[in-house]
């Protein structure tokens, strides 16, 4: 008997209303007039610039810089209600190209980490807004950091090749490389170059085209001036003064190898 009624008092202690529940009635009953905002979308770390992240996973290695190209897992929601926006999965981009909170955020992360980021409108889309994104919104990214690529290497000119030891009579500056034994062009004819613009003093390549097409009749003077010195098959350097208004940069240096010389297809106008 004393067995049967232990029995029965723990039936009814596990049965008793609100301990199913956890707690009182009355608690579980209450209204939820405030509710708290969801730890999903607040961090606990802020950066001088206003960006605020938390670590939720950490990673290891180098971390990306602004030209590096991440691969990453991503969800994006609104801090006003939570409501996502966006997401992507094992989606690439280029730090450099999204906005500037994300680009922040995603240069304080190692491959294999999670971060999640709260990006204040300022940092984001601002006033204007983007498609589902409202004006002034704060906004909150979950990240994971898969991978990223870093651009190759620029090429760099040689010290030999970037100084120019001869000059026009209108000013334009050059060095030979080398000497072509080919044609040398005329106004009636279409170039075929490589050529790259580089800094004069790093000798780092700014833009490089290859097998590009330069009508003559319709280029500047002075790639004109510049190509009607070259025969085909030479390799030189040009320094061309730019107009005297142009302050930042006084002169482009331009490495030009020409290929070849054909007659230019006729222009329709």
């Amino acid at each position: 008997m004393t067995y049967i009624s232990i029995k029965r008092a723990t039936i009814a202690l596990i049965l008793a209303p609100g301990l199913i529940l956890g707690t009182s009635p009355a608690a579980a009953t209450a209204p939820d007039d405030a509710k708290a905002k969801p730890p999903a979308l607040t961090c606990d770390t802020t950066t001088p610039e206003g960006l605020s992240y938390t670590v939720i996973k950490a990673g290891k290695g180098e971390k990306p810089g602004a030209d590096a190209k991440v691969k990453v897992n991503y969800k994006g929601m609104l801090t006003s209600d939570g409501s996502m926006f966006d997401s992507g999965e094992g989606t690439e981009f280029k730090v450099s190209a999204v906005i500037s909170g994300f680009a922040q955020g995603l240069q304080l992360m190692q491959p294999g980490s999670s971060y999640r980021f709260c990006i204040p409108s300022k940092l984001g889309y601002g006033a204007n807004g983007s498609g589902p994104i409202p004006a002034n919104a704060d906004l909150v990214f979950e990240v994971d950091l898969l991978s990223f690529t870093l651009p190759q290497p620029k090429p760099v000119i040689p010290v030999a090749e970037r100084t120019c030891d001869k000059t026009t009579e209108s000013g334009l500056r050059y060095f030979v490389i080398q000497s072509g034994t080919g044609k040398v062009p005329t106004t009636s004819d279409m170039a075929l170059v490589d050529f790259a613009t580089f800094d004069a003093k790093t000798g780092i390549t700014q833009d490089q085209r290859e097998w590009e097409k330069i009508t003559l009749a319709q280029a500047t003077p002075q790639f004109v001036e510049a190509l009607k010195l070259m025969k085909a098959g030479s390799s030189y350097t040009f320094c061309m003064p730019m107009p005297k208004t142009d302050v930042v940069a006084p002169e482009i240096n331009i490495k030009i190898n020409l290929l070849d010389v054909r007659t230019a297809p006729e222009l329709d106008f």
